[in-house]
């Protein structure tokens, strides 16, 4: 079927585009109780996005909940308490 024959033609289209991260251990900051898909609860009050760490271990925070629980010298992972070291850092969408 060429251009042409075709049946129908798109005169106007409306797209919604949505993301998701797609961490390997935990879904939620156990910090502050939010997904990790959505923004923290401090970050959601002023209306931006959150950035998401994953540690070496494998469990994911809210890089806002995460840089206090470490400054107040817990230098470990709150979820296994292995000592905490950034694996990766994954930037808000905008």
């Amino acid at each position: 079927m060429s251009l042409k024959e075709s049946r129908f033609t798109i005169k106007n289209i409306n797209i919604i585009g949505t993301y998701g991260y797609n961490l390997p251990n935990n879904t939620d900051c156990t910090i502050c109780r939010c997904s990790l898909n959505d923004p923290s609860l401090y970050n959601n009050e002023k209306g931006i996005d959150s950035n998401v760490v994953i540690g070496v271990c494998g469990h994911s925070f809210h890089q806002e909940c995460i840089v206090p629980w470490l400054s107040a010298q817990n230098q470990h992972c709150p979820i296994c308490s292995q000592t905490w070291g950034i694996r990766n850092l994954l930037s808000a969408k905008s």
